[in-house]
């Protein structure tokens, strides 16, 4: 049994302890699991002027493993657990300890067996199956002994807790980063909209929703007229630039629903769900009339802006043939005098 005697006094709180309350941290929360109400009413004598790293200890008691299981449900975060090993049955303790350690995943919280019958179970059989910290018996555990395991315990939990919390944020900026990462991965660098990648993936999504739904999934290919003139004309900064207002001024006309995708150095796709044909004409020939209402400027200079557009829509189970039909529609609005839409069934 514990001895709380001052023969058995305390003569010193260690480098990081203080026998006075602290601060307005949290305190840390112990679990004292015994039958015996003597053990816990000692335990908690010791026990409850002790301070670390300036924070008080806050005890709660459990008189057997099933009331302890339902402190754990109720109180989280729990720093420390001196446990008995017989209580309800000779095993109880144990499986406490199993509980924790397999059912509650909790890897943390510093575990300590304390047992009044050792031979019952021998500790180097304990302490070989079970993911304790010590095992001491109720004889050798003094209030010495018992404040000593109670720190060395305390500052083992502060420093796992740390490298939790350090992994967890680690893995969060992983994850972060694997999703920009991602992210770039499906968009073309210059202009931002969807690359040919994420085209197929978003392609076969709508393709699968449509022929679930019943809808149509319109699909319009455009291109900038005379794009190789603009760079010749004004330089590729120039040509870059006006990729990149064509396709904000694209993508502002189009619904949240609607997808943009360059596959091309001047060549553009965009899905149109739900409307079909004559809907993706619609928004074919609004697009048309933005592009060359707004021409670009750069290098102090107005350049216009045109594009012809090709429009269809998808029939297959595929993108393919949808690609073919909307290019063959590209080409006659060319043919036809560029800055116009064309449409094939």
């Amino acid at each position: 049994m514990i001895s709380p005697d001052t023969s058995d006094s305390i003569p010193f709180l260690a480098e990081d302890a203080c026998p006075d309350p602290c601060g307005e941290l949290a305190p840390w929360k112990i679990l004292i699991v015994d039958d015996d109400p003597h053990v816990h009413a000692v335990t908690e004598l010791i026990l409850r002027h002790i301070s670390f790293r300036n924070r008080t200890l806050q005890i709660y008691n459990a008189e057997s493993a099933a009331a302890a299981r339902d402190l754990l449900q109720r109180e989280p975060d729990f720093a420390f657990a001196l446990i008995d090993v017989v209580m309800e049955t000779a095993d109880a303790g144990l499986e406490l300890v199993h509980h924790i350690r397999e059912e509650r995943k909790d890897r943390a919280i510093r575990l300590v067996l304390r047992t009044g019958q050792p031979g019952y179970a021998p500790e180097q059989d304990v302490v070989l199956a079970y993911e304790i910290d010590d095992y001491k018996s109720k004889t050798e555990l003094t209030a010495q002994k018992l404040f000593t395991s109670v720190v060395a315990c305390l500052r083992a939990y502060e420093l796992i807790t740390e490298i939790n919390a350090l992994n967890a944020e680690l893995e969060a900026r992983v994850a972060m980063r694997t999703a920009e990462l991602q992210k770039l991965a499906m968009l073309d660098p210059l202009t931002g909209a969807g690359n040919r990648r994420h085209l197929e993936e978003r392609a076969a999504a709508e393709i699968a929703d449509c022929q679930r739904t019943g809808r149509e999934l319109g699909v319009i290919m455009f291109d900038i007229d005379h794009f190789k003139h603009i760079n010749d004309t004004w330089g590729h900064a120039a040509g870059d630039l006006v990729l990149q207002k064509v396709v904000q001024t694209a993508a502002a006309q189009l619904r949240a629903t609607d997808f943009l995708a360059r596959i091309g150095g001047e060549e553009f796709v965009i899905l149109v769900p739900g409307d079909g044909l004559a809907g993706a004409v619609h928004i074919a020939e609004r697009i048309r009339a933005a592009l060359a209402g707004c021409p670009v400027c750069a290098q102090a200079a107005s350049i216009p802006v045109t594009s012809s557009f090709g429009v269809t829509v998808v029939t297959e189970t595929s993108l393919d043939g949808a690609l073919v039909r909307a290019d063959e529609a590209l080409y006659q609005a060319k043919h036809g005098g560029r800055n116009q839409v064309a449409a094939a069934a």
